[in-house]
Formats: C-alpha cells, structure tokens, sequence
C-alpha cells in the first residue's frame, strides 16, 4: 500500500525534498529487485514512459520555495500537486488556519486527488511541517482535518520540527501550543524532531571547519534519514523468522495503543559521517546497547552517555533528580547483514524498560543496507519522556498569554482567548498523562 506525503510551508517543502532524494537513492541503489519494486511503488507512481513522480503534495505560501524544490533530477513532483498563494502567513498560526485554510481548501482536496487517484491504495498520508512559523503550524493543522476526509481509510502522521528554544519567531510557543493541541484532536500519530538535537549532531558529524555554521539543509539530510529508516520496507520478525511486508499503518497501530498517547522520538545508530562509513563495522549487539541506552536517556547522541544508570534508576544532575524514560511501545528496525539479531531483540522486549512491564515491541528486518553501511538500526518509539518539553512550552506561552502579549494577532483573524485556553488544557493533560508512564 502507498505512502502519500503532504509537505507543508518552508520547512516541510525543504525535509521533504531530502526525504525523496534518500527514498529514490535506497531504492535505485538496492541489489534486490523485490526490495526496490516494493519500495517504488510504496512512494512514487510511474509514468508510462517510465518516469518515477512522487506521491507528495506540495504547499506554500510562497511559490518560490516550491519551484526550488521542484528542479529534481531522477524522479519529479506533479506540477498539478502544488498549492500555493501570493505571500506567506507571516508567522501567524491563526493566518495559515482561519484564514488560508479556508481559502484554500477546495485546492487542496483537489491536489490530493491528483495524487490519490494515481494509486490503488493508501495506507498512511505523512505530514511534514514546523512548528514556529504560520503555514507550516496553522496551515499544517488545517490540511491534517481535510486529509481525514479527503483519505478517509489511511491512517495520517505528522512529522512535526519544533524550534530552537531561542531566536526563531517572538511567537513560536504559541504556534506550537496551538498547534499540538489542534493535531491531538485530528491525527494518529506525532513524529517529534528538535531542531537543537539535530544541529548538536550535525555539528559533530561535520567537518571541524564547518562546525560552526550548521545550515537547515544539512540538518534536513540527517533528520530524512531518520525517517527514511523506519518508512522504507522491511519485514517483520516474530520468534527469530521474517514474515510479510510490514505495513506503515500496522507499525502506527502498534506504536499508539492508546489515543492519549500519540508523541513519537526517533534515534538511530551508528551516527558516522558520511567519510567515515567505509571504515564503520559494528555488530547488532552494540548498536542495540547504545540504541536502548540513547532511549532511556532520552537522546539521540551516542555520546556522554551515563552507563551506570539502569532501567527504572534515576537520573541525578547539578539542579534536579529525573526519572528514566519509560516506554510504552517501540519499533526497533534493523537494515543490513542478519547476524546476532536474536541477542537484540533480547535488548528491547526486558520488560523493565516499559510501562508496567509490558514489553510492546514490533521488530522490523531488510538484508538491504542503508546509506552503505553493513548494520544500521533504527528505533521509533512512544515513551514517557516524549511529552516532557510540553510543560515549559505551556508555562513559556501561559506568561505570554497572561500579559496579552501578541494576542491581538490572532484576534485580528478571529482566534480569541477561548482557543488558547482550550490548547492550554489539551496539551496540560497531554503531559501529564505521559508523567503518569514513569510511575
């Protein structure tokens, strides 16, 4: 079943640019024809003249970012597939929700269709965006409500960047708090990427000259390949064996048991840049201590790791004592040689590391290496600590909202107080059912 992927506002354009460009490379790079039949088909549509064209809808306020990213070289986007307008949204949630939202959603639905109609079948419709500014958060949010009608079988994920915690836009709390809360109503899942986790691990995979000035394209390339490591085919693996194809919406379905619970992280090892990967060798075992550990730790470095600390311990620093992260469900993939995969799945299904001691875990295999590495895994989980940057985000947009600050913004669009409110409530229960995992 296809994959349709929706790429809202700069930044959603931009990642899903480099997710494509990772997908066809996999694909096209693959010594299994099975492998990249299966992988083709899941992501683009063929031409009859044998063009490969994405399933991706492409929207902006701004139709510059939308021609850049539209100059590919090996496969194409549909031209009839873009939406965009004459100006931006002007970092505005309520100018990309109330008011381009509704401006333009029968041209949405129709780009949609152009793509949908192109396929038998959809199991999952992606949604990438940002936070901070106006289109990706507002515009994001309002495209999630006609995506559930537009696909009323597929099952819809947004992959959602937040901002740095400084210096992007004066109102990007409240574009946040908006716009979590908004898609806690509306989608299956949310896939959370920090901007400041990533640019602390490109900095360290880049050339030492080139450390201090991380572009978002680089960023880009490394959270792509993230997520490419968990949509790309694999099989499944019960009790040591593969078994079929494993569908996007059955990972979804796994990782999400409950709909109070939708927040979703992603790690993968080995980090190596990419000079380096023709000397990386490693072994499953390894990759799996260092994954399990970066998952308690809640980080995606593999670096100043505290390896004394154990499931169900506590993490003690200078200012506070913090309890290890709990999951509630996990998707562990493994891409390349199948040596020693039974030892790691023993790292993930110890009951100590979930909630309850329920060990929740889908295992994922392809014998096809990824970015040329001989062992690479990938982890996507649902865990207790996912929800834990959502009380500073309310306390940061609650001083803010108390002061009216900024309000009148919104208003001028016809988003009032009682919007705010009701956010501040949903995201409020939001993380306090996630601290009730940690018990």
């Amino acid at each position: 079943m296809s994959v349709v992927v929706v790429q809202v506002g700069q930044c959603g354009n931009q990642l899903g640019r480099a997710l494509f460009d990772r997908l066809y490379c996999e694909g096209t790079n693959s010594s299994s024809s099975t492998f990249t039949e299966c992988c083709f088909s899941r992501f683009f549509y063929t031409t009859p003249d044998g063009l490969r064209i994405a399933n991706a809808v492409l929207v902006d306020m701004e139709s510059k970012v939308i021609s850049k990213v539209q100059q590919t070289k090996s496969w194409s986007y549909d031209p009839r597939a873009c939406v965009s307008a004459k100006q931006g949204s002007g970092n505005n949630w309520a100018n990309g929700y109330c008011n381009y939202g509704a401006e333009l959603e029968e041209d949405l639905m129709e780009a949609i269709g152009v793509v949908s109609n192109k396929l038998d079948s959809i199991s999952v419709v992606l949604i990438l965006m940002s936070s901070a500014g106006g289109t990706g958060s507002g515009l994001g949010c309002k495209i999630t409500e006609v995506v559930k009608d537009a696909v009323p079988g597929a099952l819809v994920v947004n992959q959602v960047i937040l901002p740095f915690s400084h210096g992007e836009v004066a109102v990007q709390s409240y574009n946040t708090l908006l716009t979590l809360s908004s898609l806690y109503a509306n989608t299956d899942s949310v896939i959370l990427s920090h901007n400041e986790q990533y640019q602390l691990l490109a900095r360290r995979l880049l050339p030492a000259r080139s450390r201090d000035s991380v572009s978002f394209d680089e960023m880009n390339s490394l959270i792509s390949s993230h997520i490419a490591g968990v949509l790309l085919p694999c099989k499944r693996v019960k009790k040591e064996e593969e078994t079929t194809v494993l569908g996007l919406d059955q990972v979804v379905e796994h990782l999400v048991p409950h709909p109070c619970y939708k927040l979703l992280s992603l790690r993968m090892m080995p980090l190596v840049a990419e000079h380096s990967r023709n000397f990386t060798h490693t072994s499953w075992d390894m990759l799996g201590k260092y994954c399990r550990q970066m998952l308690l730790e809640d980080s995606i470095l593999d670096e100043r790791l505290m390896w004394s600390v154990k499931p169900r311990s506590e993490l003690r620093t200078a200012n506070k004592v913090v309890k290890l992260n709990t999951s509630l469900s996990n998707f562990v993939v493994c891409r390349g040689s199948k040596e020693q995969i039974p030892d790691l799945e023993e790292r993930f299904t110890v009951a100590d590391i979930y909630h309850k001691d329920r060990a929740r875990c889908l295992f994922g295999y392809s014998s096809q290496r990824f970015e040329g590495l001989d062992k690479t895994l990938f982890v996507l989980s649902n865990a207790q600590r996912n929800g834990c940057f959502l009380d500073k985000l309310v306390q940061d947009s609650w001083t803010k909202f108390q002061a009216r600050a900024f309000l009148y913004q919104y208003e001028n669009f016809g988003l009032g107080a009682d919007w705010f409110e009701e956010s501040f409530n949903v995201l409020q229960k939001v993380e306090q059912d996630y601290s009730f995992l940690s018990c």
